[in-house]
């Protein structure tokens, strides 16, 4: 694996995949509606823009599961609080909006046509309505100074490296997903999560196998 010296820190790995997803939605909701309006230039950005589409909506399915199935049960235990059935019907909320986001996505793919990008759109916005304040209170609960007070190092590792591979499991095509992670974040934060992966996922199947399947997505990701 890629060298990492710095000590685990799980409140950064939360907001950098929050800070990846963010940027995800802001860029799909904007670059949809510039398309519903004046339409694709050509076939290859449809592609390119449906495929961010469905990487940023398969990346946030899977880092809400990796929330409710590993880090909330753990949470519970060390931080308890009533924020837990708040942010779960937000994930409940989000999941149902998925489902139809999805389905728009499908449909833009197949058409391209104005009324199929404005549902993709008006998805986005609604699931951005509810993923900003949703955030928000995650970070400000699970800030590194609240993990620290109840976890070690050790722990924080542990729930990093199991959140990490929960994702990714869950996360498929991995050659859309992974790619949309790591170029939705400036250099540093890049850098930071890609020291975490193994070697042969950052220097052979990001930049090499998986290089045409993703490429479409270019215009809409960081370089």
């Amino acid at each position: 694996m890629p060298g990492n010296n710095n000590p685990p820190n799980l409140a950064q790995d939360l907001l950098r995949i929050h800070r990846a997803l963010t940027r995800g939605l802001t860029v799909a909701a904007e670059k949809g509606a510039e398309f519903a309006h004046h339409g694709f230039p050509d076939p290859g950005l449809k592609r390119g823009f449906t495929d961010y589409a469905q990487a940023l909506a398969v990346v946030l399915k899977a880092h809400h599961l990796a929330e409710d199935e590993i880090a909330f049960p753990f949470f519970r235990e060390r931080l308890p609080g009533s924020l837990y059935e708040r942010l779960s019907a937000d994930h409940e909320k989000i999941a149902a909006l998925l489902i139809t986001l999805n389905q728009a996505i499908a449909a833009a793919a197949a058409t391209g046509s104005q009324a199929d990008l404005n549902l993709l759109v008006d998805d986005l916005r609604s699931i951005g309505a509810l993923w900003t304040p949703h955030i928000s209170l995650e970070e400000a609960h699970f800030s590194e100074e609240a993990l620290a007070a109840v976890m070690t190092l050790e722990e924080q590792g542990r729930m990093s490296g199991a959140m990490a591979k929960h994702s990714q499991d869950h996360a498929t095509p991995g050659y859309l997903a992974l790619p949309f992670t790591l170029f939705n974040l400036q250099a540093e934060d890049r850098a930071a999560i890609a020291a975490g992966m193994p070697s042969i996922v950052i220097d052979e199947l990001v930049p090499k196998v998986w290089k045409d399947q993703w490429a479409p997505m270019k215009p809409f990701l960081l370089e």
